[in-house]
This record gives C-alpha cells, structure tokens and sequence, in this order.
C-alpha cells in the first residue's frame, strides 16, 4: 500500500484520455513512490448529466450498497508494457496478503465533486517496468467506446526515485493490543528454584 512516511516525487503529465461536446476525463497529478504511483482522475460534465446520478462517474457507492453498478458508467484501466493490466471494474483484490506481488494493483483511494465535476484519486502498484503506461477508458453512457493514452514508465520511475522516505516503517499491530515483553532465565539442572518464579526475599527467613 501507499506508505504515509513518504513525500512521493511529481510526475510532469497531464493526459486527456476522454473529450467530447459534454464531457472531458484526464490523468493529472501523478505521484510517484518507491512501490508504486497515485494519480489523481478529473472528469468534467458541460452540463448537469439527465442520464445518470450525477457525482462519481464509476459509480463505485452503488458497489459498497450491493447495488449492481450500471454497464454504461465510466470504466477505467491501466495497461502495463509486460502486459499486466488492472481496471475500476474488477474492484478490490481483497485480502491484499493473498495477492501476488507481481500483480498489477489499482485501487480507488476516494473522491469527490459535484454533479459536474469529480475528482478521483487512485493508487497503482508495483512501479511500471520499462515502456510505456497505457491508461484505457470507455464511458458507453456517452457515447465513448475506448479511448487510449500513454505515459513513459522510466518517467514514472525516476519521480520514484526522488521520492523522500522520512521515516523508516513501524511494524503494524492489532488495534486493543500491547506490546509485550517476557524475560527466560536459564537454571542449570537439579537447580531447587528451576520451575519456580522468583520474588522478593522474605523479610524474616525464619517466621
């Protein structure tokens, strides 16, 4: 996941992926860290949309309600050179232990807006391989079957790079637990007190 004790490094790109008489989706705000990237999803409506809800385009709240989100909402996705690929409507690889590191992760870190203009962040994990970052979406409800745009994978690698980890990361531990410390003392064998716990000595050994 994206680490809190980073300030990520700044990728330079902005990329129009969707454009039309009534709406616009782009790729701004790309922020890179040492095991993957976030970037932040702009959609823009010319006018109130008189098909759907309004406010988030993907539609994700309809998921979290156990509503069956809509085939016609925007769809997102993001295609790696080796040809990893992740997309909005597989949803959560939840439990994240079971997944394989070498899966390419995309995940919706929140958002929010009006009825005419949403902003998303995402976040991508692991870091892009050598080649280009192919960002994929359609919007069926507007008409856009599949539109395409590329970012350079080496750029986003050496914004990782620049990247400032100002703390080393603690390990996690169950909310309601403590830490715990136990202290063993080797006795050698026949050893009366072996087995026993030590205590204070008595006051008066002969009461």
């Amino acid at each position: 996941m994206r680490s809190d004790a980073v300030i990520p490094g700044s990728v330079p790109a902005e990329v129009v992926l969707i454009r039309t008489e009534q709406v616009a989706v782009a790729v701004g705000s790309l922020r890179a860290y040492p095991n993957g990237f976030e970037f932040t999803l702009l959609s823009r409506m010319r006018r109130e949309d008189e098909t759907g809800p309004g406010g988030d385009p993907l539609e994700r709240h309809r998921s979290r309600r156990g509503t069956q989100v809509p085939e016609d909402v925007l769809r997102l996705g993001v295609l790696y050179a080796d040809g990893r690929r992740g997309a909005t409507a597989t949803g959560h690889p939840w439990p994240l232990d079971d997944v394989d590191a070498d899966r390419l992760i995309l995940l919706q870190n929140g958002g929010g807006g009006s009825d005419r203009r949403w902003d998303g962040d995402f976040w991508v994990s692991p870091l892009p391989p050598e080649g280009p970052v192919t960002f994929v979406a359609s919007w069926p409800r507007h008409g856009v079957t599949e539109t395409r745009a590329e970012v350079d994978g080496a750029v986003i690698r050496e914004a990782a790079g620049r990247a400032v980890i100002l703390w080393p990361e603690e390990p996690e531990f169950e909310p309601g637990t403590a830490w715990s410390s136990h202290t063993m003392t080797a006795v050698a064998s026949g050893d009366p007190g072996a087995g026993t716990e030590s205590g204070p000595p008595d006051p008066d050994p002969g009461s």
